[in-house]
């Protein structure tokens, strides 16, 4: 599948000052990126179930720094689409948006924002222009064996039986229904 590219990583790391900071590239603690199974917020103890996903939180800088991004961090949306689910999740709003892409069975390519606050009015319906502002990152503070904040991303080519009604995470980890992708394709 063919991915477009997309001004996201360039305005997540322009939005949010990280360019001023001498931004020089993000960096993934275990259990961050897709796949992995460590949960990298509870000193790498395991998950039950792999990583659907991207935590985009840390960053190195030129002078060798390690900072982070944090509560109320700007999040620009990848392509343009339309707004079909948000959906409560344990750090704040899942925000899912599909895309006019189909692979050659039919899936449609989705991206789904994780632990959001989402511009007031956003709903299911709404259509997203590339490189909108989708909201900010929650904050966790005071909330108890709450990971640090941070954005969790996930692409997926869901089925078009998985109809917006029935989209969450547990639909995502149904395979049958969603095909999880890397989403470090689209963090150039």
């Amino acid at each position: 599948m063919f991915f477009a590219p997309s001004a996201f990583n360039r305005l997540l790391i322009q939005w949010n000052g990280l360019d001023a900071a001498g931004f020089a590239a993000w960096e993934f603690l275990p259990g961050m990126r897709f796949g992995e199974r460590a949960a990298w917020w509870r000193g790498g103890e395991d998950r039950s179930s792999a990583h659907e996903g991207l935590d985009i939180r840390c960053y190195r800088t030129t002078d060798g720094r390690r900072l982070s991004l944090g509560a109320g961090a700007r999040v620009p949306a990848i392509y343009a689409g339309k707004v079909v689910a948000l959906v409560a999740d344990f750090l704040g709003t899942s925000l899912f948006i599909a895309h006019e892409c189909r692979d050659g069975s039919g899936r449609q390519l989705h991206t789904i924002f994780g632990h959001l606050v989402p511009h007031p009015g956003l709903a299911p319906g709404c259509p997203v222009a590339a490189e909108d502002e989708l909201g900010s990152i929650a904050d966790t503070s005071g909330r108890k064996l709450a990971p640090a904040p941070h954005l969790h991303l996930t692409l997926a080519l869901i089925n078009r039986e998985a109809g917006p009604e029935r989209l969450d995470w547990d639909t995502l980890q149904q395979g049958a229904r969603a095909v999880l992708l890397d989403p470090m394709i689209i963090m150039k």
